[in-house]
């Protein structure tokens, strides 16, 4: 025999030996019996308190907005069902979970994490116009309109009164110096 068809053997037989040892040694990733199925099912059937502080919204609303996405085109996949995909999306928005995170917590990969988490944040990105707008600024509280006491002060108010303040950047044209301001008035 040649030597070099002796060591072309001997690489086959070590290449062999050491895939069956690679292959006998794997563990699985995910060995939880706790599937994300099972996880959803058990928030949703759970304590109302526990579901808010995971998810950050009541039972009712999260139902209602898988409602509106499925409305707006989100469907059962063949391993998530729309709810599960929310639940993965509001986990990720509200507890700043990674991917690879969700993916171990759902059982899933990180690849079909981000896929679902991008569909519902498109999906819920087109619902904004039809969810978030100004409030009616002719309806005047009635706390206020009905006391002498705050509404000669708060007549022509606009603006959150509540103590709400949402914080905005304007665009780079439209950006001024307080000097600019100052000036401007």
């Amino acid at each position: 025999m040649d030597p070099d068809d002796e060591l072309a053997i001997i690489i086959l037989v070590m290449d062999y030996f050491y895939r069956k040892l690679r292959s006998a040694s794997r563990v699985p990733q995910q060995v939880s019996n706790f599937s994300g199925h099972n996880r959803m099912i058990d928030l949703l059937h759970g304590n109302d308190r526990r579901f808010v502080d995971i998810l950050r919204m009541p039972k009712s609303c999260f139902i209602r907005l898988c409602g509106l996405l499925q409305q707006n085109g989100v469907r059962n996949t063949r391993s998530l069902s729309v709810e599960e995909q929310v639940m993965m999306f509001l986990l990720v928005v509200g507890h700043g979970d990674s991917s690879r995170r969700s993916g171990y917590e759902w059982h899933h990969s990180t690849e079909t994490v981000s896929r679902h988490f991008n569909n519902i944040c498109s999906r819920i990105v087109s619902l904004a116009p039809q969810l978030i707008g100004p409030p009616d600024f002719n309806n005047i509280p009635p706390l206020i309109a009905n006391n002498s006491r705050y509404f000669p002060y708060f007549r022509d108010c606009i603006g959150a009164i509540d103590g709400t303040h949402i914080p905005c950047i304007l665009g780079g044209k439209d950006q001024f110096t307080m000097h600019e301001f100052y000036v401007r008035r």
